[in-house]
């Protein structure tokens, strides 16, 4: 009898492991699928413009419509992963994934081969972008709170560094898809988009089911309170994210504006040339990652504050660079910064937080979002204002980051300590 008891705890771990490494392995898999998809749709731009007549403004606002309703759908999709948990909100990304792509595709070939009215075709093509935003915005903070319930507080860091390494993964892969792809017209890239995503999507749905972090469903009613609690407790946290992700946005839109003005290129090769940073910029973060993830994991303080430094170097490096050197240099210090401090500063917030890390890691998202379209916002407006006033953007808001980081972040409770 006591031999049938301890039988199953001897080949338990064992299976725990392999189990495990299939979860994170699905885990990565879905946030490398996000970052190539990014890049992919914003690469194969200028090819559907070419195949299908549409205007280039009304494409890229078809693109912003699905990133900007991150903003209200992803704080949503956290509450829902705590209450029911990871899991569905996982599959339900990756099945607005996978359903966004195919659906466009479908209005692109609808366009071109007759079958479809223009119309018809942009219609589906904004539902398309709809779905996305509604469903895919919780793949990431969804996937983010699945690493964190699965990890200890020392090996949050690391386990949450991995997450960002395999996005910045997946950008910087993601444009080899329409590279090798886009001769033969722009509806291939997308459509490998939609072959990957689905036996992911599979592949998710068979895992183990995780149980709902929330039993006692009389908590709804306090859901108000806990949000503006949570929002209190990490409002230093949330202003730090938001400082990174709307200063590295607008270098990443001025970068454009800069190939043009200071270095000649026309808008091909500025693009064919961005195209290639971007590319930069994603294997220096995660070359970060690979480099200095044990290290910062016993020293959140110190890693938020360095990496606040290298933001406002690499900042200044790439807004003043003479010579494509030192814009390469300023980029890679940049992104890498972006890598070291985001794995920080969700490690710093979700520490506050005893339960709730999808409405944490939600309201990062929107953060994000929020982030990056204020970079988009000022790199718009320095634009118009003269491009020396975004400059001045850049360093005031990298100031304003180093000022956070000294001033208002600390110890949380010094559970880290």
């Amino acid at each position: 009898m006591q031999q049938n008891e301890l039988g199953p705890v001897a080949i338990e771990p064992a299976y725990e492991a392999g189990g495990r490494r299939i979860k994170n392995l699905c885990r990565f898999a879905s946030v490398f699928m996000l970052g190539a998809g990014q890049t992919t749709l914003l690469i194969s731009l200028p090819a559907i413009v070419e195949e299908t007549g549409l205007g280039y403004g009304l494409l890229t606002l078809m693109v912003a419509l699905g990133t900007c309703l991150f903003i209200f759908s992803a704080p949503l999709w956290g509450r829902i992963s705590d209450r029911y948990g990871r899991k569905p909100v996982v599959v339900s990304g990756l099945f607005g994934f996978s359903a966004s792509f195919l659906i466009l595709a479908l209005a692109i070939y609808g366009l071109m081969s007759g079958l479809m009215g223009q119309t018809l075709a942009v219609g589906l093509m904004f539902f398309a972008r709809t779905l996305y935003g509604l469903l895919v915005s919780g793949l990431y903070p969804a996937v983010q709170a699945w690493s964190i319930d699965d990890s200890s507080l020392s090996d949050r860091v690391r386990s949450l560094s991995r997450i960002t390494a395999s996005i910045n993964a997946g950008r910087l892969i993601g444009p080899l898809i329409p590279a090798m792809l886009i001769a033969e017209g722009s509806l291939f890239p997308i459509l490998a988009l939609v072959a990957l995503g689905i036996p992911l999507l599979l592949q998710v749905i068979l895992l183990d089911t995780d149980k709902p972090l929330e039993k006692d469903l009389k908590e709804k009613k306090q859901d108000q309170g806990q949000f503006s609690a949570l929002l209190k407790s990490i409002w230093p946290v949330l202003l730090v994210a938001c400082s990174v992700t709307t200063l590295f946005g607008l270098l990443q839109y001025l970068m454009g504006p800069i190939l043009q003005q200071r270095f000649g290129y026309d808008g091909l090769a500025a693009s064919e040339v961005l195209s290639l940073l971007m590319m930069v910029a994603a294997f220096s973060t995660v070359v970060a990652h690979m480099l200095v993830s044990r290290w910062v994991r016993d020293r959140l303080l110190s890693s938020i504050k360095i990496g606040s430094v290298l933001l406002l170097v690499g900042s200044f490096l790439l807004i003043t660079a003479a010579n494509m050197f030192w814009l390469v240099a300023g980029l890679m210090i940049s992104a890498a910064s972006v890598a070291l401090l985001t794995p920080v500063y969700t490690a710093l917030a979700s520490a506050q937080v005893e339960q709730k890390q999808g409405m944490l890691t939600g309201v990062l998202s929107m953060i994000h979002t929020v982030g990056y379209t204020l970079g988009a916002l000022l790199a718009g407006l320095g634009g118009v204002l003269e491009n020396q006033l975004a400059e001045v953007f850049c360093i005031s808001l990298a100031a304003l980051l180093l000022m956070i980081s000294f001033l208002l972040i600390d110890s949380p409770k010094k559970r880290f300590s």
